[in-house]
């Protein structure tokens, strides 16, 4: 149905009064508006059979018609007919004509239901005399967006009259009982006529053809088996229908389908979105988690507010450590030969430095200290605790062992990652792990998170141990200065805060490693979003049942003239979807699926099948004898040559009506073509060889004259009738002031070829892939050369056919035959039927003339499959059945990020065990002891006591000096008193 109409009737149009860009896909809204309908009331008609040879019927007040209207005598088994009112010209029948004149009877219908009187004498007719009634009514109505298709309407109070003020019900019933307007207005071709011709559907059910459209329309709507039709509630019921589909779609033209703003009403809107689904086991779990590190964290704040703390600073650097020492006598043991405990690592040992000579100061208390020279070992410095040699220390954790499983770890996942990515693209996603919904949930989002989850805290150890020994490792150097080193705070914050401090500081591996620890959060997230749950289709191989064979065979079959235009108006015009195995320039052999398939799951299927199309060659043409303008010629001529080489006459009948007197005016032609009689009399039928070889009927049906005009006439009315009544008085051409033309001549022909084809259960074409190369043989797809033949006839006929036979000058833009029209529609511009506008090129017209015909043949065929012949039951070609499942599949950006994320891991922790510190200290400063340890011996306590900042040129190292003790030891000590374990 279109917006806003039921089958009850038509809604004044509403929309939701909210701000967005679109809206949600199976979105809905619902409020209060007015349905507008229509009844139809129908009582039997009191029927007189006094006179054997007619039948009079009357309603029982002012209307009695015996004008022998109810002897149905139609060439078919039934017949039936729909009578109104008023006379037209298009009908035959009107009550006012027949016995019903009084203005009382002017809503009122007859409608007849009954077998031919031809074929059944005194059979029985089923009469009602039927009266229309308007009415609106409240209610609350919901729609769906965004077609506004009508879902549900619930009254809201009852039936309220339509006035003729508040509906023109007159125009209606016009209408409807004569298929034309009451009032004729210039229209395009398409919308100047109101009957539907349904002809040929009609003989298809054994019903005689009728004038109106309401017959036609409650067969269609009902569907009953034609003798059903003589009950006559189930005949009032049939019309009824069609009364309220007619009336609705009349309404939905009529009203304005824009909103006033001002007309506010409340509403509901609702929508389908998609939703994070959380399931409860997991989310209880989360949810304890949170509130013991809720609980924690308290804990922590309450016992650190509590706890009394001495601390002058912040013992975050070096140099904060020193300044314990120097400031605290408690610690001033360290600067002498003592010792702490037994137990903390003791430095020194005579042998430590092997052979030395030494001039050291005579007074090692005074501020001012002399220069002492080293010599180096002969050995790498070694450290002895009770003189026995012990090699530095490392972490673990920094051991080469570790850094190769670390990396492989990283680099195993990155490959996962991509070998996932490439798989779900290769194969339309990935198999799910399991149909449990917690299952899937734990493996797709929360192994990834537990994942990234541990690497982030070998991060975090990673980076707070090179924290650590940052310092160290520059002091080893013996050339940096107290900001690079002494200086360096970066343990007073969570190693990953620290990166910029550390690029300030050069220490570039440092300053990445933190924005590599920092990144695992975003891994992490990036990780739970890679893999997604959506709906997929998966494929099966199956036969797939063929019902035709790819074979003409009975063209003969009735041929709607009507159907397929009416069709292509609907698609290019309102862009309703083509016939079933149709697509705009193809027709596909059917196949279905078999009884055994499942048909509930399947989406689409696949098939190799054959495909036939149309295409048109043309040529231009020249024809510049006029004299078919004035009327002194009526016929088009042009010469053909058959296959056998004999040359043919082949004409058309062509006499363009009416004319504007001094204006600009356009015409369009399209005709087919027939042998012509030289000699006899200048006339359409008489002119007309019917004698013809098949041979020559072929070579001239099988052409098309199309031709566009511009032209500006002298022309004279007269009263002269013409056989045309619908169109007199017609003027009279005297001159031709200008003419400018175009004229072309078209021979369609068949093309052919093997597609690969995948349709919806219903038929609909949604994509076709061209296998083969157009067949060259055409014979092999007819029965016999008479199919053939009736193949081109109707080939060049789909044109031509359910226009009039003349055509018509015009001064505006609309298009009086289903030619001038379609061009219009398919160019979507006025141009080429403007008679203001030059004519058009043959290179502009050809393409469109192509296209059309095209469009055409297609619909055709898809509207008339019974022309191929039958398959033998059971033939089955191979398919493709396509069925709706859910993958996982991975996230694009979320692939990109992981990927760089994890490439950058790869690369960084590749780098830190390359350039991790060496092996130089006894004990790693993971203790204040072992940190004030490293100071044991140097002369900087003593200066730290007399100095709240270091010299700005000062240098220090870490390595071997002489003590103020005066033994040797391994240290911090500043230059030149030290000896850099690097050198």
């Amino acid at each position: 149905m279109p917006a806003y109409v039921t089958s009850q009737g038509a809604l004044e149009p509403f929309e939701a009064d909210v701000e967005r860009d679109t809206e949600q896909a199976n979105e809905t809204w619902t409020a209060q508006t007015r349905l507008y309908g229509t009844s139809l009331t129908c009582e039997p008609a009191i029927q007189d059979h006094s006179d054997p040879e007619d039948v009079s019927l009357s309603n029982g007040r002012s209307c009695k018609t015996d004008a022998g209207v109810a002897r149905l005598a139609p060439v078919s088994e039934y017949g039936g007919l729909y009578i109104g009112y008023y006379l037209d010209q298009h009908i035959d029948w009107s009550l006012s004509g027949i016995g019903c004149p009084s203005l009382s009877n002017s809503h009122l219908f007859l409608a007849l239901w009954g077998k031919s009187w031809e074929k059944n004498p005194n059979a029985s007719v089923t009469a009602l005399f039927c009266e229309p009634s308007y009415w609106t009514q409240d209610v609350n109505a919901t729609l769906t967006v965004p077609s506004m298709n009508v879902s549900d309407v619930v009254p809201l109070g009852p039936r309220i009259p339509l006035t003729d003020n508040d509906f023109n019900r007159t125009a209606f019933e016009y209408v409807i009982g004569t298929g034309a307007q009451a009032v004729s207005e210039r229209a395009d071709v398409s919308e100047s006529t109101s009957v539907i011709n349904q002809n040929a559907n009609l003989a298809q059910l054994g019903i005689n053809s009728t004038t109106t459209n309401m017959i036609p329309f409650a067969l269609g709507l009902t569907r009953l088996p034609p003798a059903q039709y003589a009950d006559p509630q189930k005949l009032g019921s049939s019309l009824e229908q069609a009364h309220k589909l007619l009336h609705a779609l009349a309404l939905q033209q009529l009203m304005s389908q824009e909103v006033h703003s001002n007309d506010q009403r409340p509403g509901v809107v609702r929508g389908r979105s998609r939703a994070i689904v959380v399931i409860r086991p997991l989310t209880i779990a989360v949810e304890a988690l949170l509130g013991l590190v809720i609980l924690l964290t308290l804990a922590l704040l309450i016992n650190a507010h509590k706890r009394p703390s001495r601390l002058s600073k912040d013992p975050a650097s070096l140099t904060d450590m020193m300044n314990l020492i120097a400031k605290n006598p408690k610690l001033s043991p360290l600067s002498s030969d003592q010792r702490l405990e037994e137990k903390s690592f003791k430095l020194g040992c005579d042998r430590l430095l092997g052979p030395r000579s030494e001039t050291q100061s005579s007074n090692r208390n005074t501020n001012s200290r002399q220069e002492q020279t080293l010599e180096k070992p002969k050995e790498g410095p070694t450290i002895t605790g009770t003189c026995q040699q012990v090699r530095g220390v490392r972490p673990i954790e920094m051991s080469l062992s570790v850094g190769i499983a670390f990396v492989s770890l990283l680099l195993l996942a990155l490959i996962t990652v991509v070998a996932m990515k490439v798989y779900a693209d290769r194969h339309t996603g990935l198999p799910l792990p399991s149909y449990n919904e917690l299952v899937n949930q734990i493996v797709l989002n929360y192994v990834p998170i537990i994942f990234a989850s541990f690497v982030e805290p070998i991060w975090l150890l990673l980076n707070r141990l090179l924290c650590v020994l940052q310092p160290f490792e520059t002091l080893r150097h013996g050339n940096a200065r107290s900001s690079s080193t002494l200086d360096l705070k970066y343990t007073s914050l969570p190693p990953q805060l620290i990166s910029w401090r550390a690029f300030r500081g050069r220490h570039y591996l440092l300053s990445a490693v933190c924005a590599i620890g920092l990144s695992a959060n975003l891994l992490a997230v990036s990780l739970n979003g890679l893999l997604e749950i959506e709906g997929s289709q998966t494929q099966l191989s199956e036969n797939v049942t063929r019902h035709y064979e790819p074979i003409f065979g009975n063209l003969h079959a009735n041929f709607d003239v009507w159907d397929y235009l009416y069709v292509a108006k609907a698609n290019f015009s309102d862009g309703v979807v083509l016939p079933p195995w149709t697509t705009p320039d193809r027709f596909f052999v059917p196949f279905a699926l078999n009884a055994t398939s499942q048909l509930g799951q399947i989406e689409t299927f696949t098939a190799m099948t054959q495909g036939f199309g149309g295409k048109i060659e043309c040529v231009k043409a020249e024809f510049n004898d006029t004299a078919y303008v004035t009327g002194q010629q009526d016929f088009f001529t042009v010469d053909q040559v058959t296959p056998s080489g004999r040359r043919v006459t082949c004409g058309t009948f062509l006499t363009p009506m009416g004319g504007q007197n001094n204006t600009h005016s356009a015409l369009e032609v399209l005709n087919q073509l027939w042998p012509l009689d030289r000699g006899q009399p200048i006339s359409v039928d008489r002119n007309r060889d019917f004698n013809a070889t098949q041979e020559a009927t072929m070579a001239c049906n099988s052409v098309l004259l199309a031709g566009f005009l511009r032209a500006n006439l002298s022309v004279s009315f007269n009263n002269t009738k013409t056989e045309n009544t619908d169109r007199n008085p017609f003027p009279q051409i005297e001159r031709i002031n200008s003419l400018s033309s175009l004229w072309m001549t078209c021979r369609p022909n068949l093309a052919t070829a093997t597609y690969e084809v995948t349709v919806d259960r219903s038929g609909r074409v949604l994509s076709n892939t061209v296998r083969g190369p157009n067949a060259e043989n055409l014979r092999r797809f007819f029965t016999n050369d008479t199919e053939t033949t009736s193949l081109v006839t109707v080939a060049t006929s789909i044109m031509t056919q359910g226009q009039d036979i003349r055509a018509y000058w015009h001064n505006d833009t609309y298009a009086d035959n289903w030619f001038g029209y379609f061009i219009k529609r398919l160019s979507n511009s006025t141009t080429f039927v403007d008679p203001t506008q030059p004519v058009p090129s043959f290179e502009q017209m050809m393409p469109l003339v192509q296209d059309l015909y095209k469009r055409l043949f297609a619909i055709v065929l898809g509207l008339n499959q019974d022309w191929l012949i039958d398959a033998d039951q059971g033939t089955t070609i191979p398919g493709i059945l396509t069925i709706p499942c859910q993958r996982v599949f991975v996230s694009r950006p979320m692939f990109i990020i992981t990927a760089t994320l994890l490439a950058l891991n790869i690369v960084v922790a590749m780098a830190y065990w390359a350039w991790r510190p060496k092996r130089l200290l006894p004990q790693m400063p993971y203790t204040i002891a072992s940190v004030l340890d490293m100071f044991h011996g140097s002369g900087l306590i003593e200066e730290a006591e007399n100095k709240e900042d270091w010299e700005a040129h000062w240098k220090f190292g870490y390595g071997r000096f002489v003590g103020t003790d005066g033994k040797p030891h391994v240290g911090i000590e500043r230059r030149p008193f030290v000896i850099p374990l690097d050198t």
